[in-house]
Protein backbone atom coordinates (compact mmCIF):
# COMPACT_ATOMS: atom_id res chain seq x y z
CA UNK A 1 0.00 0.00 0.00
CA UNK A 2 1.27 3.63 -1.16
CA UNK A 3 1.30 6.01 1.62
CA UNK A 4 -1.16 9.34 1.24
CA UNK A 5 -3.65 6.32 -0.17
CA UNK A 6 -7.18 5.99 1.87
CA UNK A 7 -7.88 2.98 2.70
CA UNK A 8 -10.41 1.14 1.02
CA UNK A 9 -14.04 0.64 2.71
CA UNK A 10 -17.93 0.20 2.19
CA UNK A 11 -18.06 3.74 2.82
CA UNK A 12 -15.02 5.03 0.26
CA UNK A 13 -16.72 6.69 -2.57
CA UNK A 14 -16.79 5.38 -6.24
CA UNK A 15 -14.77 8.62 -7.08
CA UNK A 16 -12.76 8.49 -5.03
CA UNK A 17 -11.81 5.04 -5.38
CA UNK A 18 -11.00 5.73 -9.04
CA UNK A 19 -8.99 8.90 -8.43
CA UNK A 20 -6.48 7.11 -5.97
CA UNK A 21 -6.76 3.35 -7.77
CA UNK A 22 -7.41 4.00 -11.22
CA UNK A 23 -6.00 0.50 -11.61
CA UNK A 24 -8.92 -1.21 -9.75
CA UNK A 25 -11.63 -0.01 -12.65
CA UNK A 26 -11.33 -3.00 -14.42
CA UNK A 27 -11.77 -5.31 -11.34
CA UNK A 28 -14.58 -3.46 -10.36
CA UNK A 29 -16.60 -3.84 -13.48
CA UNK A 30 -16.05 -7.64 -13.13
CA UNK A 31 -18.45 -7.44 -9.83
CA UNK A 32 -21.66 -6.66 -12.03
CA UNK A 33 -22.84 -5.05 -15.61
CA UNK A 34 -24.39 -2.46 -13.58
CA UNK A 35 -20.85 -1.01 -13.24
CA UNK A 36 -20.50 -0.48 -16.74
CA UNK A 37 -22.18 3.08 -16.11
CA UNK A 38 -18.28 4.04 -14.69
CA UNK A 39 -17.50 4.27 -18.75
CA UNK A 40 -19.60 7.09 -19.06
CA UNK A 41 -17.40 9.69 -18.35
CA UNK A 42 -20.31 12.63 -17.32
CA UNK A 43 -22.07 9.60 -14.95
CA UNK A 44 -18.57 9.16 -13.92
CA UNK A 45 -18.18 12.39 -12.84
CA UNK A 46 -21.54 13.04 -11.00
CA UNK A 47 -23.03 9.91 -9.82
CA UNK A 48 -19.37 8.01 -9.04
CA UNK A 49 -18.49 11.19 -6.77
CA UNK A 50 -21.59 10.55 -4.05
CA UNK A 51 -22.03 6.43 -4.45
CA UNK A 52 -20.22 4.76 -1.43
CA UNK A 53 -18.75 1.24 -2.38
CA UNK A 54 -21.69 -0.06 -0.46
CA UNK A 55 -24.43 1.54 -2.37
CA UNK A 56 -22.31 0.46 -5.44
CA UNK A 57 -22.29 -3.12 -4.10
CA UNK A 58 -26.39 -2.54 -3.67
CA UNK A 59 -27.38 -1.51 -6.89
CA UNK A 60 -24.97 -4.02 -8.43
CA UNK A 61 -26.57 -6.93 -6.47
CA UNK A 62 -22.78 -7.89 -5.68
CA UNK A 63 -21.12 -9.31 -2.38
CA UNK A 64 -20.21 -6.42 -0.19
CA UNK A 65 -17.67 -8.48 1.77
CA UNK A 66 -16.29 -9.96 -1.57
CA UNK A 67 -15.70 -7.03 -3.30
CA UNK A 68 -14.11 -4.83 -0.68
CA UNK A 69 -11.58 -7.58 0.12
CA UNK A 70 -10.73 -8.12 -3.72
CA UNK A 71 -10.51 -4.39 -4.17
CA UNK A 72 -7.67 -4.48 -1.23
CA UNK A 73 -6.14 -7.36 -2.11
CA UNK A 74 -5.35 -5.99 -5.33
CA UNK A 75 -3.53 -2.68 -4.11
CA UNK A 76 -1.89 -4.56 -0.88
CA UNK A 77 -4.28 -3.71 1.58
CA UNK A 78 -4.95 -6.21 4.11
CA UNK A 79 -9.11 -7.50 3.98
CA UNK A 80 -11.20 -6.77 6.15
CA UNK A 81 -14.00 -10.61 5.81
CA UNK A 82 -17.13 -9.34 8.37
CA UNK A 83 -15.96 -6.26 9.96
CA UNK A 84 -16.54 -5.23 6.59
CA UNK A 85 -20.13 -4.91 7.60
CA UNK A 86 -20.09 -3.33 11.20
CA UNK A 87 -21.99 -0.52 11.12
CA UNK A 88 -23.35 -1.52 7.50
CA UNK A 89 -26.50 0.45 6.99
CA UNK A 90 -27.73 -1.34 3.74
CA UNK A 91 -30.77 0.73 2.00
CA UNK A 92 -33.44 -2.27 0.53
CA UNK A 93 -34.80 -1.65 -2.58
CA UNK A 94 -38.30 -2.24 -2.16
CA UNK A 95 -39.84 -3.29 -5.59
CA UNK A 96 -42.59 -3.27 -7.17
CA UNK A 97 -44.53 -4.50 -9.73
CA UNK A 98 -46.47 -1.75 -11.36
CA UNK A 99 -46.61 1.80 -10.66
CA UNK A 100 -48.68 3.74 -7.83
CA UNK A 101 -51.72 5.09 -8.61
CA UNK A 102 -51.64 8.60 -8.00
CA UNK A 103 -48.66 10.19 -10.22
CA UNK A 104 -48.65 13.44 -10.14
CA UNK A 105 -45.82 13.80 -12.20
CA UNK A 106 -42.94 11.97 -13.85
CA UNK A 107 -39.24 13.63 -13.86
CA UNK A 108 -36.77 12.74 -15.77
CA UNK A 109 -33.35 13.37 -14.76
CA UNK A 110 -31.39 11.68 -17.46
CA UNK A 111 -30.40 14.61 -19.26
CA UNK A 112 -29.59 16.18 -16.48
CA UNK A 113 -27.14 13.49 -15.72
CA UNK A 114 -25.83 13.48 -19.72
CA UNK A 115 -24.85 17.27 -18.53
CA UNK A 116 -22.97 16.15 -16.18
CA UNK A 117 -25.15 17.26 -13.48
CA UNK A 118 -26.44 15.55 -10.58
CA UNK A 119 -30.00 16.30 -9.97
CA UNK A 120 -30.23 15.71 -6.02
CA UNK A 121 -31.40 19.46 -5.33
CA UNK A 122 -34.10 18.72 -8.19
CA UNK A 123 -35.20 15.38 -6.82
CA UNK A 124 -35.65 16.88 -3.63
CA UNK A 125 -37.35 20.14 -4.55
CA UNK A 126 -40.11 17.84 -6.75
CA UNK A 127 -40.19 15.21 -4.09
CA UNK A 128 -41.04 18.02 -1.50
CA UNK A 129 -44.29 19.63 -3.89
CA UNK A 130 -46.09 15.92 -3.50
CA UNK A 131 -48.97 15.93 -1.12
CA UNK A 132 -50.59 13.27 1.42
CA UNK A 133 -50.73 10.59 -0.86
CA UNK A 134 -49.10 11.76 -4.29
CA UNK A 135 -46.42 10.01 -5.96
CA UNK A 136 -43.77 10.94 -8.31
CA UNK A 137 -42.45 9.18 -10.55
CA UNK A 138 -38.13 9.31 -11.37
CA UNK A 139 -36.67 8.03 -14.43
CA UNK A 140 -32.72 7.01 -14.40
CA UNK A 141 -30.85 5.34 -15.92
CA UNK A 142 -29.65 3.11 -12.74
CA UNK A 143 -30.97 2.65 -9.61
CA UNK A 144 -30.39 6.14 -7.47
CA UNK A 145 -29.18 4.28 -4.46
CA UNK A 146 -27.92 7.58 -2.92
CA UNK A 147 -31.24 9.51 -3.46
CA UNK A 148 -33.34 6.89 -2.46
CA UNK A 149 -31.37 7.01 1.09
CA UNK A 150 -31.80 10.65 1.58
CA UNK A 151 -35.96 10.48 0.70
CA UNK A 152 -36.20 7.85 3.07
CA UNK A 153 -34.24 9.89 5.56
CA UNK A 154 -36.93 12.54 4.68
CA UNK A 155 -40.36 10.26 5.52
CA UNK A 156 -40.69 9.80 1.84
CA UNK A 157 -41.91 5.74 0.92
CA UNK A 158 -39.75 4.81 -2.22
CA UNK A 159 -40.49 1.43 -4.26
CA UNK A 160 -38.81 0.87 -8.10
CA UNK A 161 -39.57 -1.22 -10.80
CA UNK A 162 -36.72 -4.35 -11.92
CA UNK A 163 -34.44 -2.32 -14.19
CA UNK A 164 -35.26 -2.77 -17.33
CA UNK A 165 -34.22 -1.58 -21.26
CA UNK A 166 -31.32 0.46 -19.49
CA UNK A 167 -33.69 2.61 -17.43
CA UNK A 168 -34.89 2.28 -13.80
CA UNK A 169 -38.61 3.73 -12.48
CA UNK A 170 -38.32 4.71 -9.08
CA UNK A 171 -41.57 6.17 -7.03
CA UNK A 172 -41.53 8.70 -4.83
CA UNK A 173 -44.73 9.01 -2.66
CA UNK A 174 -45.62 11.29 0.26
CA UNK A 175 -47.06 9.10 3.36
CA UNK A 176 -50.45 9.68 4.71
CA UNK A 177 -49.83 12.21 7.55
CA UNK A 178 -46.66 13.13 6.96
CA UNK A 179 -46.05 16.83 6.71
CA UNK A 180 -44.76 19.25 4.30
Amino acid sequence: MLKNKPPITPDTKVGELLKHYPELEESLLQFSPAFAALKNPLLRRTVAQVTSLRQAANVGNANIIEMIDTLRQAVGQSTLGESALIESGSVRMPLTGKAPAAIAFILDVRPVLEKGEHPKELVLNEADRLQTGECMELLTPFPPVPLIELLEKKGFAVTMTEPEDGGVRTFICRKEGEMK
